[in-house]
């Protein structure tokens, strides 16, 4: 029988084949061919190495890098090095590899050497290298050719690019880099909170640290009197650890409720529409105030370790804090109410102007006039007898179309863009001429209304298709501003 162990023998491919001729020149080159055949398939671990595209191994990011929303965005570079390798624009040209750059200019007749070209050089070196491994008829036979190839070996000067586009084809395909490979997380901002659901939100929040305060005073009574009223014995009398354990817990309830009131009464105010109407009923100096006051009570109950409860005097003073909001409150709504009532009279906001509406947007200018002065009436420049017109010359220094532009921002619902720097002294022109710029760039920025107008021209007021330019451009703006702030009322 066989034994079931075999001998060891001599590794596959351990010894080249003999051939069958003894020819030297043959030897030499059937052990080069066959050299350069497994020098390609080498891959990673070829002498010379390889450059380019790597694939990328599992990293961590460094704790700097973890904060940096771009950084885990983008996960990983294996895109960009696929780029850069695939292109070959980083070929020769970075670290220890870079190639001096040649200063001489082209000469004529000279080919510019390119990435594409140098790419199609190296695949038609494979070709042939591959084309005279598979046929016959392509390899050296001769034997004069043979015995001047005696003693010498292939030029290393291509291994690695060959080697390259042999583990090129190796290697399982990668999709090229696309916008997809960036992880983009979008961030979801939330719309900016309604004042109404404030309102009521600051009410209720208000209610409920005023019962919670009361309840407090209450009970707080109670365990006086159970502990030093007449009718308290030594067995029923409460040790003082458990008074102190329920002050803590009562105290550390009181803090949770006022604290939420306070913090509604903070959202309302920073997200208040009409800041001016808060404010006239109470300045925001005396609001901060307020509110700094209680936090400096809570402060002292909770610095004392609630000993002996909630005092007579900390009530108060939350109590009447409360109530001072309630009381804001409610004037507020009465203003509200007021200010709809007398937008109700305003005639400009419907009906049909067609024709008229010169007529309509002055109503709504002479609406929103705060220093009192007369506004001329607005005729039309093609019925008027001489340009300008009152109304036209009115409006040339620019100072009023700015303070329009300003007090219509503040009866607005969206306080931005407001002109705060502009000139009050129109002695000059290049002044009148830049509260006019002031007006026309604001127009686009707050109420995205484009005017185009020539103000030297207006300035100047020697041009009568400036001044008709100049009508429409005011025409123009009162009608984008009138239907933006009649939607948000």
């Amino acid at each position: 029988a066989p034994s079931p162990w075999p001998s060891p023998g001599l590794a596959t491919g351990a010894c080249p084949p003999l051939d069958h001729s003894v020819s030297t020149a043959s030897s030499v080159s059937s052990e080069s061919g066959r050299s350069r055949s497994s020098r390609l398939s080498w891959g990673p671990g070829s002498a010379g190495g390889r450059r380019g595209y790597m694939r990328p191994q599992a990293t961590t990011f460094a704790d700097s890098a973890k904060n940096r929303e771009s950084v885990m965005s983008l996960g990983t570079i294996a895109h960009l090095q696929y780029y850069f390798a695939r292109t070959g624009l980083l070929e020769g040209k970075g670290g220890q590899l870079a190639r001096p750059r040649k200063t001489s200019g082209i000469k004529d007749g000279e080919e510019v050497s390119t990435a594409a070209d140098r790419a199609t050089d190296r695949i038609g070196l494979a070709f042939l290298a591959t084309s005279s491994d598979k046929d016959p008829s392509c390899a050296i036979s001769d034997a004069d050719d043979a015995s001047s190839s005696v003693g010498f070996v292939e030029s290393p000067v291509g291994e690695e690019d060959d080697a390259l586009l042999n583990w090129q084809g190796e290697e399982p395909m990668m999709l090229p880099p696309t916008v997809s490979t960036y992880n983009f997380k979008s961030v979801y901002v939330p719309p900016p909170p309604d004042v109404t659901v404030l309102r009521r939100e600051l009410r209720e929040a208000m209610e409920d640290a005023r019962k919670v305060v009361e309840e407090t005073e209450r009970e707080q009574a109670k365990v006086k009197e159970g502990v030093e009223g007449p009718h308290a014995s030594k067995d029923h009398q409460r040790s003082m650890s458990q008074i102190q354990g329920y002050y803590e817990v009562q105290g550390l309830h009181l803090l949770d409720i006022v604290t939420l009131a306070i913090r509604a009464a903070k959202n309302y105010y920073l997200a208040h529409e009409q800041p001016a109407r808060l404010y006239s009923i109470k300045s925001e100096r005396d609001i901060r105030s307020d509110l700094y006051q209680v936090l400096d009570i809570l402060k002292r109950i909770a610095a004392r370790n609630f000993s002996g409860g909630i005092r007579q005097n900390e009530r108060e003073s939350i109590l009447t804090w409360a109530a001072d909001i309630e009381r804001m409150l409610e004037l507020e709504h009465q203003k509200e109410l007021a200010e709809e009532q007398e937008r109700e009279r305003y005639r400009w906001r419907e009906g049909d102007w067609t024709g008229n509406e010169r007529e309509r947007e002055w109503l709504f200018l002479k609406t929103f006039v705060e220093d009192g002065s007369e506004l001329p009436t607005w005729t039309d420049p093609e019925e008027a007898g001489a340009l300008p017109t009152p109304f036209l010359e009115t409006f040339q220094d620019g100072l009023r179309l700015v303070r329009l532009h300003n007090a219509l921002v503040r009866r607005s619902r969206r306080h931005f863009e407001e002109i705060k720097v502009f000139h009050t002294d129109t002695a000059k022109p290049y002044r009148c001429a830049e509260n006019l710029r002031y007006w026309i760039k604001s127009a686009e920025l707050r109420w995205e209304v484009k005017l185009k107008l020539d103000v030297m021209q207006v300035v100047h007021g020697t041009d009568e298709g400036a001044w008709k330019a100049f009508d429409q451009a005011i025409l123009t703006w009162c009608k984008g501003v009138r239907e933006e702030i009649t939607k948000e009322w």
